[in-house]
C-alpha cells in the first residue's frame, strides 16, 4: 500500500512490472533505495517509481539484462538530479536579474 513518501515491495514490484528476485537485485546493485521497513516488509521512496518504470521501458526496448537496466537506473536518476538544480539556478538566476533591474 502506498503511503506518503513510501510504496512498499509487492506495490513497487506491481507497478514497475517486475519481480521479486529482480527488485531484490536492484536492491544489491544499489540503484533501488530502501526507505525502511514496516510491518509488510521493505518500503521504497514514492519519487523513485518514475524512474524505474522508465528504466524498465528501456530495457524492454532494447532487451537489456538488469545489469543494464541498473545502469539506465543510475543515469536516469542523475538526470532528475541534474535537471532539478539547473531549474534551482534558473529561479535564482531570473530573481537576481529582477532584483538587478530594479535597483
Amino acid at each position: 500500500m502506498q503511503s506518503a513518501g513510501y510504496i512498499e515491495f509487492n506495490e513497487m514490484a506491481m507497478r514497475c512490472e517486475l519481480a521479486h528476485d529482480e527488485l531484490h537485485e536492484l536492491m544489491e546493485y544499489g540503484v533501488l533505495p530502501v526507505l525502511h521497513m514496516n510491518s509488510a516488509g521493505l518500503c521504497f521512496p514514492v519519487s523513485c517509481i518514475h524512474w524505474v518504470q522508465r528504466a524498465v521501458r528501456i530495457r524492454r526496448d532494447y532487451d537489456l539484462d538488469l545489469f543494464g537496466m541498473a545502469v539506465v537506473m543510475r543515469y536516469e536518476h542523475r538526470i532528475d538530479e541534474l535537471q532539478e538544480a539547473n531549474s534551482q539556478l534558473r529561479t535564482l538566476l531570473r530573481a537576481a536579474a529582477a532584483s538587478a533591474i530594479e535597483k
